[in-house]
């Protein structure tokens, strides 16, 4: 019996111990699936670098090269070179994906589409200071091959061989010559996909900004996005140039619009009520260092003293729609603003309907000119302005060439004008103004201000200073070339209308400079009060009586310069359909309680009194 039992034990000990093995084999054998499983994952995710290393690495050092002109947006190309991993990565998983017979080839179509497109926008900023963005494109769109040949001629010299451009040339023969020698280590490929996989997951934002732009962003506020601030840049040429393409279209279906809307500008009467009607069109003015509004330093003399003669009248309440040349030029010199409905490009455009109602209409400008040597600007503004075949509905007479300084423009009206015409005029100066760089806006021989003239200003430092200074000497020069103007028209029947696009930051009240999207009030004020007047001459006082009480009794009105348009249409005397009087300054039924919505949607007047 014993016996026995101690069979039975030995029997079931053992059966355990088959168990306790089986149920262990088991488990090591899972473990070891996972693992297995894991090592696939992990091995298929590390082939499309692995199984590429030539192309990945080729793509690496092309890409490091194109990085290079973002520095013009101030983009950190830290930045852009982590988020490159990413795509690098991502563009070798797709080739992966290929079937093996087209795999090779497609490397090099892709490498060499991508090598071209690397090439031009390193030489195109090299040459020209900007990359492939789609005011170039556009250039050169409208560029025919003899002037294309004749540009390239110029500014290609052996003097790029000492710049980037040397190295993207001799790029294709270090890949050749060591396709066959690069090889990654295993450790180093792991490194890679981890650093590609970061990459991916920082860059969404990225891509997804890129994807909006490119697909979902409407017509009307494209503009907008491209130039508002944000975390995204097109940091590759690639992207550049879908923005570019993107651009164009956009520009195409503009362009239609806007010519047939010049053309078939509608005047249901004019009575010609102001035979001369002189718009001055600032640049950068911030009227907080104008003296005619109470700045310390003597910075606009002249127009003080005609202020205090009685002829010119000082609007005190006046700001720009935007601080954006470009959308602020689209609601002066359009019907358009902020509460219409549809493109701003489908409605009236003021030059083209005084020049349907029989006013001669001219345009001398410092920034757009029908001189393609001119140097290039807003990608809107000069389809709006320069276009030939919008602009012969618009326009009478024009500058041909740009000028360093603005006192130029006074000369060209003199010496291309008939300056004896009894045609009733409309006559735009649009300046240069104070537009960065400061101290390029004025003669040498026109400089006063100084930085010891700022020494009460402990917040600036001694470059600082200067900058203020060079600022308020390009005010003071302003002041004497909006006089000169003045100085031509005051014998005639005439009336000047001085009137900038926006406003600049210059230190005040925030330690910026330039222009911004910050929406908060000290950012906002400067970049958007501007200055405002009207000259009446003697005779134009004598013959107008009426107008010139209603321009005095309206100094004091809530203006905003989307309604500008309005003011002139009444000025010359023309009526059209889409006119209101609501929004004429100095109606008398003029609504000084309409909302004032800078950049469409901000209402200013709640952020001043905040």
């Amino acid at each position: 019996m014993a016996k026995g039992l101690g069979t039975k034990k030995e029997h079931i000990l053992y059966a355990e111990a088959i168990a306790y093995h089986t149920e262990t084999a088991s488990t090591g054998q899972k473990e070891e699936g996972k693992m297995v499983s894991i090592k696939r994952i992990i091995s298929k995710a590390q082939s499309p670098i692995s199984n590429n290393q030539g192309f990945y690495l080729a793509l690496i050092l092309l890409f490091c090269l194109s990085i290079i002109p973002i520095q013009y947006k101030g983009c950190s190309r830290l930045r852009a070179g982590f988020e490159m991993f990413g795509d690098v990565y991502i563009l070798c998983a797709v080739i992966s994906m290929f079937p093996t017979h087209v795999r090779r080839s497609s490397k090099y179509v892709i490498y060499g589409f991508l090598y071209v497109i690397g090439l031009a926008d390193m030489i195109t900023y090299q040459v020209m200071g900007v990359p492939l963005i789609p005011n170039v494109v556009q250039t050169w769109l409208q560029t025919n091959w003899n002037e294309a040949t004749e540009a390239l001629r110029t500014q290609l010299s052996a003097g790029l061989l000492l710049t980037p451009v040397a190295l993207f040339l001799v790029l294709p023969l270090v890949v050749y010559l060591t396709k066959r020698k690069l090889f990654i280590h295993r450790k180093l490929i792991y490194s890679l996909l981890l650093l590609s996989f970061a990459s991916i997951a920082y860059g969404i934002p990225n891509k997804l900004y890129l994807y909006e732009v490119y697909t979902r962003v409407s017509d009307d506020d494209m503009q907008d996005r491209i130039t508002a601030e944000s975390l995204t840049h097109e940091y590759l040429p690639i992207y550049r140039l879908g923005l570019s393409v993107k651009e164009t279209c956009r520009f195409s279906t503009m362009r239609e619009h806007l010519f047939k809307n010049v053309k078939s500008t509608q005047v249901d009467s004019c009575s010609f009520e102001s035979p001369i009607i002189v718009l001055i069109i600032g640049e950068s003015y911030n009227r907080h260092h104008s003296s005619l509004y109470d700045y310390t330093l003597p910075t606009t003399p002249r127009q003080q003293r005609r202020h205090q003669e009685g002829s010119l009248y000082r609007f005190d309440d006046v700001i720009t729609s935007y601080n954006l040349t470009f959308k602020s030029f689209q609601n002066m010199l359009t019907l358009y603003n902020y509460d219409s409905k549809g493109p701003w490009y489908d409605y009236p455009v003021i030059p083209a309907i005084f020049k349907k109602a029989g006013y001669e209409v001219m345009f001398f400008s410092n920034q757009h000119t029908l001189d393609k040597t001119s140097a290039i600007s807003d990608f809107t503004e000069d389809m709006f302005m320069n276009n030939p075949g919008i602009n012969s509905y618009m326009f009478d007479l024009r500058n041909a060439k740009s000028h360093t300084y603005d006192m130029d423009l006074v000369n060209d009206y003199l010496t291309m004008a008939d300056t004896t015409a009894r045609k009733p005029q409309l006559v735009v100066f649009h300046f240069l103004g104070i537009h960065l760089d400061f101290k390029q806006r004025y003669p040498e021989d026109e400089k006063v201000f100084k930085p010891s003239d700022y020494a009460q200003r402990n917040d600036l430092n001694q470059e600082e200073k200067m900058i203020v200074a060079d600022y308020d000497n390009a005010i003071l020069y302003n002041d004497t070339v909006v006089d000169s103007i003045i100085n031509v028209f005051s014998p005639k029947d005439a009336i000047v209308i001085y009137v900038p696009d926006h406003g600049e930051l210059v230190y005040d009240g925030v330690h910026e400079l330039g222009r911004n999207l910050n929406r908060q009030r000290e950012y906002i004020l400067p970049q958007f009060d501007i200055p405002f007047w009207v000259f009446c001459s003697d005779s134009y006082k004598k013959h107008h009586p009426h107008i010139c009480k209603q321009i005095e009794a309206s100094t004091n009105r809530p203006f905003m310069t989307d309604d500008l348009p309005h003011l002139l249409l009444y000025l010359g005397g023309i009526r059209v359909k889409a006119y209101q009087r609501e929004r004429n300054l100095i109606d008398e039924e003029f609504n000084s309680n309409r909302s004032r919505r800078i950049w469409g949607e901000i209402n200013y007047d709640s952020i001043k009194a905040a």
